[in-house]
This record gives C-alpha cells, sequence and structure tokens, in this order.
C-alpha cells in the first residue's frame, strides 16, 4: 500500500522492460513516487525538466552506457547533486570502481533482493535529504551573513554622519555618562568653555562645566521622557564665570550615555562664579 504522500521520487534508468517493472512495483508499493525511462537519453532530458530525488541508473545500455549518463548528469548544474545507485548484472571489482569513479554513490547487483533495494535506496535518500538540509542551512547562513554586513555597512554610514555632525555643528556638542563624566567634547564646546584642550576638559570633575538646579533632576528627566530640549541652564567657564545656556539632550539607551549640545544665547555674557 503505498503513502499517502511520497517518500521520494525516483528516477529508473533501465533498457529492459522486466527490470523497470520489477524495480517500479516493489519502490511504489513502499511508497515512493516512480518515473521510467528505457535509455540514457531519455534519461538526461527528464532529470533535467524535473531533477528526482534519486537516480537507478543500469550500467549497460545501447547507444549511451550508465557511466556516461551518470558523466553527463555531474556536469550539469542541475543534476549534478541528484544522488545515482548504479544497477547491473556484473559483479566485478573494476566495475564498481569505475561506478564511484564517475560519480555514483551506491551499486546494486542483479537480480535484486527487495531488502537490500530497499536499504541502499533509503540510505541515498537520507544522505540526500541531510546535504539538502545543510545546504539550506549555509544558503541562510550565507544570507544572513549579508544582511549582517550590510547594516554594519550601514551603522558605519550613521556613525560618519553623526560623528560630522557631532564635531562641526556651531554649537557644543558633548556626550557624558550616567555619572556626569564627559566622554566626547566638541571644538565648539571648548570654544563656549573657554577650555584650550579637550584632555583638559574631560580631566575636569563631573558635571562641573554645567550648572542645574539639580543634576539628578537632568538624569531622572533624561530617563523619563527620554529627551529635553532647550533647557535652561549656566556654562561654567574654566575661570569659574558662569553664562547662561540652553541644553538640549537625550539618553542614548544603547550606549547607556547622554548625547546633547549646548548654546549660549547671551552671547559672551558672564558672571562671576
Amino acid at each position: 500500500m503505498t503513502a499517502a504522500f511520497p517518500r521520494g521520487n525516483i528516477l529508473l534508468v533501465d533498457d529492459t522492460p522486466n527490470n523497470l517493472r520489477l524495480l517500479s512495483a516493489m519502490l511504489t508499493e513502499q511508497g515512493y513516487e516512480v518515473r521510467r525511462v528505457i535509455d540514457g537519453q531519455m534519461a538526461l532530458k527528464t532529470a533535467q525538466a524535473n531533477p528526482p530525488d534519486l537516480i537507478l541508473l543500469d550500467i549497460r545500455m545501447p547507444n549511451m552506457s550508465g557511466y556516461e549518463v551518470c558523466q553527463h548528469l555531474k556536469a550539469m548544474a542541475t543534476t549534478r547533486d541528484i544522488p545515482v545507485i548504479f544497477i547491473s548484472a556484473l559483479d566485478e571489482v573494476l566495475d564498481k570502481v569505475k561506478a564511484f569513479a564517475v560519480g555514483g554513490i551506491d551499486y546494486i547487483t542483479k537480480p535484486f533482493s527487495e531488502e537490500e533495494v530497499f536499504a541502499r535506496v533509503e540510505n541515498a535518500l537520507t544522505i540526500r535529504h541531510l546535504q539538502q538540509q545543510l545546504q539550506e542551512q549555509q544558503h541562510r547562513l550565507t544570507h544572513a551573513q549579508q544582511h549582517a554586513e550590510q547594516l554594519t555597512a550601514r551603522l558605519q554610514q550613521s556613525e560618519t554622519r553623526w560623528r560630522h555632525f557631532f564635531h562641526n555643528t556651531l554649537v557644543g556638542s558633548f556626550r557624558v555618562n550616567r555619572e556626569g563624566r564627559l566622554l566626547e567634547v566638541n571644538a565648539q564646546l571648548l570654544t563656549l568653555l573657554d577650555y584650550d584642550s579637550t584632555s583638559e576638559l574631560m580631566a575636569a570633575a563631573a558635571w562641573s562645566w554645567l550648572q542645574f538646579q539639580s543634576r539628578e533632576q537632568l538624569l531622572t528627566l533624561l530617563l523619563t521622557d527620554g529627551e529635553i530640549h532647550r533647557y535652561s541652564t549656566r556654562l561654567i567657564r574654566r575661570d569659574g564665570s558662569e553664562q547662561a545656556g540652553l541644553i538640549s539632550a537625550y539618553w542614548n539607551a544603547e550606549e547607556d550615555c547622554i548625547d546633547g549640545v549646548v548654546s549660549s544665547p547671551g552671547g559672551n555674557e558672564s558672571t562671576d562664579h
């Protein structure tokens, strides 16, 4: 009794009709979908038009031997991965060696033993299915790797654009950690605060350059709302003088820091600290 769904698609190639009928009946009964052809040319056309999961191929055929058919199959992209089991009445070592040399994976001798045929067919199809799964996994992995490379390229482009904006904007740009320690500053912020070098400003105490009514309030606002816009503050210059300022910032959750900009709407107006 055949299975509801075919266990595999098998192409039988043999110039002897009795052999085709016998093998076809045996395999169909076990639930395989079977197609039959009687010569090499028909085998090549059929395999190309609708590649089977497995080919059982007779060696001794007129016009084109099974060895030649197998060589043609292995030379074509659409059929090269189809496993081929040779069938023949011959049981000589040289014939077996040649069968494997041209690309066959197994060898069945006549007269057929049902148990042997089923075992070799099932083994060949299992290997084929495992190879297909591996190829699919490799394809998915390659696709995922390509996608990751594209994402990395886009992220690098975004980082480049961000850094260009950060360092070339006309207002002071900064990045600080949760404790208020400067991680990065631009030249405009150095000018606003009258520092000579980035290292000098970054070495200063946390939040020493920015006066808030409550620095805890700033962090709370950022963590709660995610961002603040044109928040009034006082900029503390290197000499201790203060200058009115506006700050806009957002919480960069991905890098666990605050990114922002400050400006001085009052020009260079300053007061003693």
